[in-house]
């Protein structure tokens, strides 16, 4: 029996199993760097077998070109092993750049110059076959340069193994253990041909990476078998986070902790009018219209002149930091241009609005009362009476817009208020001539009490609206008298007694309330549940119109569908201030059901 045997049985193992398993890894061969990492197996199994057959053939020809083959494979090992690192961590652009497109053709030529060698002697000098404990080894003496380009490829499929140790440091556990299997198994046959090239061990004569690969092969096979390593691969991730910043829309810029800008994409190169390349280095604020610039930590919106036309743009920015040291921010421009110009056309507006419209319809109707009470005539009378009923309207309108721009336009905080309380100043506050009905727990809650205020004066008032249309409630005068004869009713209080501090509230008449009864033409109602509180509100009118619905739902107006005035739009902002939900149910009248989230420190217990 050869002495050496188990070296031949070694390789042959090594081969069989690569071969298993680049069958097993064959189905993710569209994954990225897979094609790469198959390539690198077939040359592994290759080399391990034609060396196991080599060392038993002591013909010099053949064993000359097998020696040959036996670098070329090595040599395809290294590179198709580096590009599957690179493209496997989203890094496959390098692949195909000439540089690399040049290395990946090292087989080829080491195929030509080891097989043209004995003609020109310009990789090694005196090839001869040796026996080696009964095995066929080879001795020659390698040129300086070749050794260099060996020790080249050894790097190769080093920096390979270091490429994805770099995904370790950088994804975390998502790819630690594969990315680690992987790299580890390079380091055994590495040794073993490192050792070789060196001439460093006792048998110069045999390579005994192919034994080497047995652990190899181990490793691989837990990494992108057991793991499933090419099913959750950081191409993914370094793809996306790339896309993040240049494929986004919004401008982004890298600068360090001086404001000098590292990077920048195409949508910062386009607004700020500047190459990439020119911009590196140079301070942002160079190219920026701003003269008082401080810096992205110190401004949060700048301007920038761009193809002639000045555009202001608001700044997010993150800052980046490595071991509790600042290194510098990523900027984030935002074009609010149009936001600006759009604000300051509503300003005008809601002025016009709140003040000229509301100041002009008192004039007028203040008018039209005086000649009402001028003339004897019933029909001009009459027409007055219309007059002061739209003036009426449009200075209610303005409260109304008034109300939206207090409420929504200021920064408000959450109070602990009494929710019986609450409701009844804010029922107080509905000029109503129909009973309303109340039915509200005595808790108290965290919320924003303004807001929540005149969103329910908004929601009463729409159900006061449609339910005096009841036939419960055919005129003010019957309303008025249904309440008041009621033996649950109670003379209604002035909303002034409960300190009413609505930016809307004004002198109303009286109106009757009643309890809880499901024969009152409007019902409010109270539950606390879910983590929060729920309003109902109904009517027994008509309903809500469709339209009026199906405008809030789209949360715009349009030609066709529009509602008739701004109390439900109000009710829908300041329930999207609440952070809670406002639906709508039409069956026998119209309920109002609105939810809103209670803060988790405030009380919701029995007051």
């Amino acid at each position: 029996m050869i002495a050496g045997s188990w070296i031949v049985v070694a390789s042959l193992a090594a081969g069989v199993g690569t071969l298993a398993l680049l069958g097993r890894l064959w189905r993710y061969r569209e994954k990225p760097g897979a094609k790469w990492f198959l390539l690198s197996l077939a040359c592994q199994a290759l080399w391990s077998v034609s060396y196991a057959v080599s060392l038993l053939v002591f013909d010099e020809t053949v064993r000359l070109a097998l020696e040959v083959l036996g670098w070329a494979l090595l040599a395809g090992i290294a590179v198709y092993f580096l590009a599957f690192a690179l493209a496997y961590t989203g890094r496959g652009h390098l692949v195909e750049t000439p540089w690399y497109r040049a290395l990946l053709t090292l087989p080829a030529v080491a195929v030509v110059l080891l097989g043209t060698n004995p003609w020109h002697g310009l990789v090694w000098d005196e090839f001869s076959v040796v026996a080696i404990a009964g095995l066929a080894g080879t001795a020659y003496e390698l040129r300086l340069w070749a050794v260099v380009v060996a020790t080249g490829g050894v790097l190769i499929a080093l920096l390979g193994s270091l490429v994805l140790f770099d995904t370790v440091a950088s994804y975390g556990r998502l790819y630690r253990r594969e990315a680690i299997a992987v790299g580890v198994s390079t380091v055994p046959p590495l040794s073993a041909v490192v050792v070789w090239l060196y001439e460093i061990g006792p048998v110069p004569e045999l390579n005994f990476a192919t034994v080497l690969f047995l652990p190899h092969i181990a490793l691989d096979a837990y990494a992108f078998v057991r793991s499933d390593m090419f099913e959750f691969h950081p191409a993914t991730r370094r793809e996306g986070e790339r896309a993040a910043i240049e494929d986004l829309g919004n401008p982004v810029v890298v600068v360090d902790e001086h404001d000098r800008i590292v990077t920048l994409n195409a949508a910062a190169e386009s607004v700020l009018g500047v190459e990439k390349a020119r911009a590196l280095t140079e301070p942002l604020a160079a190219f920026l219209t701003d003269e008082t610039f401080a810096g992205p930590d110190e401004t949060d919106r700048v301007t920038v002149d761009t193809d002639g036309r000045r555009r202001t743009y608001s700044l997010a920015t993150t800052p980046l930091t490595a071991s509790g040291d600042r290194l510098g921010s990523t900027v984030v421009l935002q074009d609010i241009t149009e936001e600006i110009q759009r604000e300051q056309r509503l300003q005008v507006l809601n002025r016009v609005v709140r003040h000229n419209l509301r100041n002009d319809m008192t004039v007028v109707r203040g008018f039209a009362e005086a000649a009402n009470e001028a003339t004897d005539d019933t029909e001009v009378s009459e027409l007055l009476d219309t007059v002061e009923g739209k003036a009426d309207d449009l200075v209610d309108l303005g409260e109304k817009a008034r109300a939206i721009e207090g409420i929504l336009g200021a920064d408000r905080r959450a109070t602990t208020v009494e929710l019986a309380a609450l409701l009844s100043d804010a029922v107080d506050d509905v000029d109503a001539d129909v009973p309303i009905a109340t039915d509200v727990p005595d808790v108290t809650v965290t919320v924003d009490a303004d807001t929540l205020r005149v969103l329910c004066v908004a929601l009463v008032e729409n159900a006061v609206e449609h339910g005096s249309t009841s036939p419960e409630s055919n005129t003010p005068r019957d309303a008025v008298e249904h309440g008041s004869t009621s033996p649950d009713s109670h003379t209604r209080r002035d909303a002034a007694e409960h300190g009413s501090t609505s930016p809307d509230s004004h002198t109303r008449r009286d109106a009757a309330t009643v309890q809880p009864d499901e024969r009152a033409p409007v019902r409010v109602t109270a539950t606390v549940r879910d983590g929060g509180v729920e309003i109902a509100i109904a009517d027994d009118g008509p309903g809500l119109p469709e339209h009026e619905r199906d405008v809030l739902a789209a949360g715009e107006e349009t030609d066709l569908e529009h509602s008739t005035g701004l109390g439900l739009w109000l009710a829908s902002w300041a329930t999207r201030r609440l952070g809670g939900d406002l639906d709508f149910e039409v069956d026998d009248g119209t309920t109002a059901r609105l939810w809103f989230p209670v803060e988790e420190d405030g009380e919701q217990s029995a007051a």
